[in-house]
């Protein structure tokens, strides 16, 4: 994987703007830290909508343009581009809300893995407004690298059994996607311990969006 991607995709593709400004909370850490545990999680519990960069390209439809067009970059092992993936995330957000799966109105959006780099918080602000950003923070990288091994061998991720690949997200991640938290105001940042159990870190990001969900949504019609 490389971050100097070669131009696959030759149309622009234009899709309709997103009708709200979704109320957000923005998950930031490093591989094998922890968020998709804290994501799978947070996806139960009523009132929350948990969209994950991974989950929201594993959907394409290989058949349609975006879908063809990742698959083009996956294959040649290269990022998908930055305005490519907001518009895959605005075309996931859209069929969400068609489909009743996730309401605006009373869930908050937890964002997660996008914005991957400050390109995508500019191009992704127009679209949400950001109410907390939970920066996920594990001191020992060895840890996360023994965790993505493991998670390589219970879920069958190829891409995660790469030592080559797995440092490169790391270097990716500390020299375009960590910078992000400088990025927003910084009492917007909250600093969550992910080098503890799962539970305490669960408890640690609910004490953060527990206090905006009484704040700015009416309690979820169960």
């Amino acid at each position: 994987m490389r971050a100097d991607n070669p131009p696959i995709c030759k149309e622009k593709l234009v899709l309709p703007e997103l009708e709200h400004s979704y109320r957000s909370v923005v998950l930031v850490g490093p591989p094998g830290v922890g968020k998709g545990t804290q994501g799978k999680l947070l996806s139960k519990i009523p009132g929350i909508f948990h969209i994950s960069s991974g989950d929201m390209f594993r959907e394409l439809d290989v058949n349609s343009d975006l879908g063809q067009i990742f698959h083009d970059y996956a294959t040649h092992g290269k990022l998908v581009p930055d305005d490519i993936t907001v518009k895959t995330w605005q075309r996931y957000v859209n069929n969400k809300v068609k489909q009743k799966v996730y309401n605006p109105e009373t869930d908050l959006l937890i964002l997660d893995g996008i914005p991957r780099n400050i390109e995508q918080v500019e191009l992704l602000s127009p679209h949400i407004r950001v109410l907390k950003v939970l920066y996920m923070v594990c001191e020992d990288r060895e840890v996360m690298f023994e965790r993505i091994r493991g998670r390589a061998i219970k879920e069958h991720r190829n891409d995660d059994s790469d030592e080559f690949v797995v440092r490169y997200r790391w270097d990716y991640y500390k020299q375009f996607t960590e910078p992000i938290i400088d990025h927003y105001p910084q009492e917007l940042v909250r600093i969550i311990d992910a080098d503890t159990i799962p539970a305490d870190v669960l408890n640690q990001i609910l004490s953060a969006l527990v206090p905006i969900q009484k704040e700015c949504f009416s309690p979820p019609k169960m």
